[in-house]
């Protein structure tokens, strides 16, 4: 069994698909028997907190102690390139794999010089990439490993009573596309007015949505939630027919679009990025305008009301093909082939 560590700069507690990717594949390496400790910038809850886990998670933001970290590794799978903990990793002499879970796009002078460092390191270590949309955005060769999702809480309900239209979760900015969910909808109660839509998240926009909501006066068919994580985000997925993911940026994958897949009847997800790659053969691709997410949340709630299949709708088969392909089982043995053969090379090669 191999000594892994993970350097994630985003992790629990924060809130996100890196933080949650990350953490499926301590775990799941953990249970398997591989020494795994995970080394972040986040701030945890407390020590206790920390120890329930079945690995090791280093908070710091210290040179050194990253550095002591790596040498204790026989390999450092970084989450994005970051250079933060790169000089760490080259002072340990220390097999590094990459996973690339988006595009490096910087702005400015300063980051767009930053951006072309990431992007040529990657030539010279072992890549995974998210989506075949992030691979060709490097210039390297990539394996294409798509993420996991914790299929243990994200699942079809036993009775499939959905109380609720639709869903929306992710972080309440701008990129996200709350907005453009928020006016489709008011699209849509114009010929259904009693649709409903649940927005999950939170974040500096959330007050700018509600106004919104009010001004349009469809407040009181839109419930905000606010962030939730684990089994009651599960809980609230399940009781909604179909979840919106109206992006308005490149995502490199998206685990949202996974657990929605897994929870709801249908998706209806923008053209963006690695997120129609997410969706496979379950859910509407729409371009991410109100209009077009409009006419799709009004297809999928005229066919609901009919009592008919909704739009983009799969069969329980084709479902639990796409997410059998994203199980932390199967995803994390796919990065541990990549990340024994990074180890098998530097001992053929000799460390250092």
């Amino acid at each position: 069994m191999a000594r892994i560590c993970i350097f994630s700069r985003a992790f629990y507690p924060a809130i996100g698909g890196l933080e949650r990717i990350a953490h499926i594949l301590a775990a799941e390496a953990a249970r398997i028997g591989h020494d795994v400790e995970v080394v972040t910038d986040t701030p945890g809850n407390s020590v206790e907190d920390d120890c329930r886990f079945l690995f090791k998670i280093t908070r710091t933001r210290e040179h050194p102690t990253r550095a002591m970290a790596f040498q204790r590794a026989d390999v450092v799978l970084f989450m994005n390139v970051t250079l933060h903990g790169m000089r760490a990793a080259l002072a340990a002499r220390v097999p590094i794999v990459f996973s690339h879970h988006g595009i490096y796009r910087g702005k400015g002078l300063v980051g767009r010089s930053l951006e072309f460092i990431k992007r040529q390191l990657t030539r010279f270590y072992p890549n995974i990439s998210v989506s075949q949309f992030v691979a060709h955005g490097i210039p390297a060769k990539s394996i294409i490993v798509a993420n996991a999702y914790d299929n243990t809480l994200f699942k079809q309900p036993v009775a499939r009573l959905r109380e609720r239209d639709f869903v929306f979760c992710g972080r309440l900015v701008s990129d996200k596309g709350a907005d453009v969910c928020i006016n489709a909808f008011f699209l849509v109660l114009k010929s259904m007015p009693d649709a409903t839509l649940t927005l999950v998240g939170d974040g500096p926009e959330r007050q700018k949505l509600e106004r919104t909501a009010q001004q349009l006066g469809i407040s009181d068919q839109i419930e905000f939630t606010g962030a939730l994580s684990g089994l009651e985000l599960a809980k609230v997925l399940q009781s909604h027919a179909c979840m919106v993911v109206p992006s308005l940026v490149e995502e490199g994958f998206g685990i949202t679009v996974l657990e929605g897949i897994a929870c709801c009847d249908t998706a209806i997800v923008a053209r963006r990025g690695g997120l129609p790659e997410a969706a496979g053969n379950c859910g509407l691709v729409v371009y991410p305008s109100v209009g077009q997410i409009g006419d799709a949340m009004i297809s999928v709630v005229h066919a609901r009301r009919k009592g008919l299949p909704l739009p983009g709708q799969p069969c329980d088969e084709v479902r639990m093909s796409h997410l059998a392909r994203h199980t932390p089982e199967t995803v994390t043995k796919k990065y541990l082939d990549v990340i024994e053969q990074a180890i098998s090379n530097r001992a053929t090669s000799g460390r250092g």
